[in-house]
């Protein structure tokens, strides 16, 4: 992916657009001291997870009930399902180990994006929801791979470490289903 649609997709995803193209973490990440040990990064990388984790249920759930792509349909049910197990176990960790509050939904940013995406239809909407998946999916890697590497909590770090493989994995077969729609 060009990195100017990857800039333009982290933005319509409400991302931080510095600290993603960057150094390839949410810039809430980078400034809240993770490497340094104090609790904001792992409070951050709780709420940043969250939210970026409903807005792939959310648009997962939106792809199921408007794409007739079987490709897209099968992506976004194995979306849904991956997303909501990394939620709960996210959920879990925090509960234990970070005590932060999650947000209930998505950002503002990633609102306009779910209605943008409303008011697709056909082909148009199958393209712009694989673009969006392997932008938010490349996110995700790159942000659970930062914070797997540096992060303060020890089970919450060693999720994340293992998680990033799995959204690298989501990233290729987004690629995937992208160039076939082309």
């Amino acid at each position: 992916m060009k990195k100017f649609g990857f800039v333009a997709g982290a933005v319509a995803l409400g991302l931080t657009v510095a600290g993603v193209v960057a150094s390839g973490l949410p810039a809430a990440h980078a400034q809240s001291g993770v490497a340094s040990g104090n609790t904001g990064g792992s409070v951050a990388f709780v709420r940043e997870a969250s939210n970026a984790g409903e807005f792939e249920v959310q648009s997962g759930q939106l792809a199921l009930g408007r794409s007739q792509h079987p490709g897209v349909r099968g992506y976004a049910a194995q979306t849904v399902k991956d997303a909501s197990e990394m939620l709960n176990r996210v959920k879990f960790i925090n509960n234990a180990n970070v005590a932060a509050s999650m947000p209930g939904g998505v950002n503002a940013s990633q609102q306009a994006e779910l209605s943008r995406l409303a008011s697709l239809s056909g082909p148009d909407f199958d393209r712009e929801y694989i673009r969006s998946q392997v932008t938010i999916s490349e996110y995700m890697a790159n942000f659970f791979r930062g914070y797997g590497a540096a992060g303060e909590s020890e089970t919450l770090r060693a999720y994340a470490a293992r998680a990033a493989t799995d959204y690298d994995a989501q990233v290729e077969k987004a690629r995937t289903i992208a160039g076939s729609l082309q």
